[in-house]
């Protein structure tokens, strides 16, 4: 149906479109329909006097006082069913904790449970979930989970659940535990770890239950296929909050750190330092942050990646103190991470502080933030100011955005301080963001404006910049679509604009039927444009992409095709590998691409994909392979090679990248991670040891160890190497 939709004449394409709306109304109309059957009364918070101990046992008086929550419903794989399996849910608080406890029946043979340690993704995992918006603002959120062995995780809800920032770290405690008849788990959140408005008794809640060998995702309250996986606005609602604090919102997180640098041929170097964070909730929905002397022992290295464009790779972000409370300072698109012009055009790129151009650490001496809401106003303020050698050393950013209806929000940003260069720079901005989650009853709809200009000193003219984006993320049908100017002389010192003097286009569809039949979950396919011009009218890139066939199967596997044409215009030549040069000229290619992902659930699992086809004026031949073993519970190992095989007039090139794991999880709260990265690049083998004992929460020792091995002769040799012991402590008072 997908290509034969793909491939139709245009008068045809016409007329089985218009005829899917109708079908696609239709359906609409059902959901809502189920929707309102399976609508669900408010939960009532029943207040205990006696909090239960979070031991993984639910036999605590307290659980037999609390509202039970049975009526589960499918998401997926079979939308608006009941629960496979029967599943309770106990809520309860007291003055300082919001307490859940849940009862998993299942057949313990059965359970899918292999990881134990914190914030490791659990999506191979069966697992519960609990969403709390509690500003009842519909709109963002506090994420927390828990797997059958005790693995717990939390993360930041915005977007109405388009962004979850994972990295986001809550004090607050879950056990649990395989049972005869499941598994259980009991859960504690303090009142101190969330932001709320003072005297709100009413909060948003959504539940959800795993139970991955089934692909089975089941809500309370139902949510249909269109919503995101995470989405607020569809919520229940949690009543009866009374008497409720945060105390006096203060807490001190002092840490000591001793450690030792070694080079090659040069003279070790010891470290003895330490340093504190604080963190003061001014009100119960704004909450400000201190750092001195700032230390990220603990921060996994980031991935390798082999760079084969003429532009800067994007790095993702992955120390706490920028991390927590991220999604206050996302502007325009930003928060559309699944976008092709998601990287293109970031107003404020945490990364270019405490870090330099090639990744390594700058020392920061300290940094404030404030974060958090007032009424309709969201509000994200930072200042930083690192050790660097040269340039500027500190910066600052301010957003301040207000909402507007139930979704919708209009905002601006300011950023002062340039990493690129020693010029002073100020970006200012706004943006308008037009969205429902209601359109055409239970469709997702959204229109995002955002424009920018930069101040830099002794730039005059063409440092503006602007953008819109059209999209309609839903199950069956997914449209993107947008286009932005970058003018040639903007500069963003705190972001990153890897191209400047361009105007891109770009639109996505994808199709994505489920038939029902035959083991097939969902077909997709569909196919995206992308468009770039200089402002001299001259084409640099242009991208056609088509995915005529993509297949999620009921057994948890995955397939597909997908086949893509790229034209690129080089004013100039560029180094693409070691000493290879791609001539300037024009080059216009065509590739292919197959993909193969297996079941996550089983404890050997893995993905590969192979490309090939034209690249510039040779041929290129790419393979990625990924597979995963739990050799048991405490032991798992992961691997993933990369290659690409370029054939150029002027030589062949082979580019790999060899990535391993090896963790030993010996319980949620005591974990050794490690991890060996090489590339033929740089031609340096990595390794990161991470020894993390969380004595509760709060309280860790962390011991991490990062090498770098070169060989410059005929073995390896230990080039340089970092070795941390860090001791964290946290006082809440």
């Amino acid at each position: 149906v997908c290509c034969f939709l793909l491939f139709s004449n245009p008068k045809t394409l016409l007329f089985r479109i218009l005829n899917l709306k109708k079908i696609f109304a239709g359906t609409g109309s059902l959901c809502l329909a189920v929707s309102l059957l399976h609508a669900q009364p408010p939960v009532p918070a029943v207040k205990i006097e006696k909090a239960p101990v979070i031991n993984g046992v639910l036999d605590d008086e307290a659980w037999q006082k609390a509202h039970v929550i049975t009526e589960f419903y499918q998401r997926e794989p079979n939308p608006g069913a009941p629960v496979s399996e029967k599943t309770e849910v106990y809520v309860c608080y007291n003055h300082d904790f919001l307490f859940f406890g849940f009862r998993c029946w299942d057949d313990p043979a059965k359970i899918t449970a292999k990881e134990m340690a914190r914030d490791i993704s659990l999506g191979n995992d069966d697992r519960v979930q609990i969403i709390l918006d509690t500003y009842s603002d519909r709109r963002n959120a506090y994420w927390f989970q828990i797997g059958p062995r005790g693995s717990i995780g939390d993360a930041i809800v915005s977007d109405n659940g388009g962004t979850l920032n994972k990295e986001w770290d809550g004090l607050w405690n879950g056990k649990a535990r395989i049972v005869d008849y499941g598994w259980e788990a009991e859960v504690a959140i303090p009142f101190k770890t969330l932001g709320f408005y003072e005297g709100n008794t009413q909060w948003g809640l959504k539940l959800i239950r795993h139970i991955i060998r089934k692909l089975e995702s089941s809500y309370w309250p139902e949510a249909n296929v269109n919503t995101q996986k995470f989405q607020v606005s569809d919520a229940g609602t949690l009543t009866g909050l009374e008497g409720i604090t945060q105390g006096v919102g203060l807490d001190v997180s002092p840490y000591v750190v001793a450690g030792l640098n070694t080079r090659r041929n040069q003279k070790n170097n010891s470290k003895l330092t330490g340093g504190v964070d604080i963190f003061y909730q001014i009100t119960p929905s704004l909450k400000s942050s201190l750092t001195i002397n700032t230390d990220f022992a603990e921060t996994e290295v980031d991935d390798r990646q082999i760079n084969l464009t003429r532009f800067n790779l994007h790095f993702p972000e992955k120390r706490d103190f920028f991390l927590n409370g991220s999604n206050y300072f996302q502007f325009g698109i930003d928060a559309d991470q699944s976008g092709p012009a998601a990287k293109r055009l970031v107003t404020f790129f945490s990364r270019r502080m405490g870090l330099d151009q090639n990744g390594s650490p700058i020392p920061i001496n300290y940094g404030a933030k404030l974060t958090g809401q007032v009424k309709d106003w969201n509000i994200g303020m930072l200042h930083i100011s690192d050790d660097r050698d040269r340039g500027n050393s500190n910066f600052s950013v301010a957003r301040i955005s207000r909402n507007l209806g139930k979704q919708s929000s209009v905002g601006m940003i300011g950023t002062y301080g340039n990493a690129l260069d020693g010029r002073q720079n100020l970006v200012a901005g706004m943006d308008v963001k037009l969205a429902s989650s209601k359109f055409n009853g239970n469709k997702n709809i959204a229109l995002v404006l955002f424009g920018l200009k930069s101040s830099t000193d002794s730039v005059r003219s063409e440092d503006v910049s602007w953008g819109a984006q059209f999209s309609y993320p839903n199950d069956f049908l997914n449209i993107r679509a947008g286009h932005h100017q970058i003018g040639k002389n903007f500069i963003a010192g705190m972001g990153f604009v890897p191209r400047t003097n361009i105007r891109e286009s770009y639109a996505e569809l994808m199709i994505g039927p489920r038939p029902d039949r035959w083991g097939i979950m969902q077909v997709l396919c569909g196919g995206a444009v992308d468009y770039i011009t200089n402002f001299e009218k001259i084409t640099e890139t242009s991208e056609v992409s088509l995915t005529p066939l993509k297949i999620r199967f009921k057994s948890g596997e995955e397939a597909g095709f997908a086949l893509h044409r790229q034209y690129e215009f080089l004013e100039k030549d560029f180094r693409i590998f070691g000493s290879y040069v791609i001539p300037g000229g024009e080059y216009d290619w065509w590739r292919r691409t197959v993909f193969l992902k297996t079941k996550g659930s089983r404890n050997v699992w893995g993905d590969g994909n192979y490309g090939w086809g034209n690249f510039f004026s040779g041929t290129r031949n790419d393979l990625t392979l990924a597979a995963n073993w739990k050799v048991a519970v405490p032991l798992f190992l992961g691997g993933k090679f990369q290659r690409n095989h370029v054939k150029l007039p002027e030589g062949d090139f082979t580019a790999q990248i060899y990535q391993l794991n090896v963790n030993f999880l010996f319980s949620p709260s005591l974990t050794l991670n490690n991890y060996f990265q090489y590339d033929n690049d740089s031609k340096v083998i990595g390794w990161q040891s991470r020894f993390q004992w969380i004595l509760k929460p709060g309280n860790e020792i962390i011991l991490a160890w990062t090498s770098g091995f070169r060989k410059p002769d005929n073995r390896y040799l230990l080039e340089e190497s970092a070795a941390r012991f860090k001791v964290k402590y946290n006082i809440r008072f």
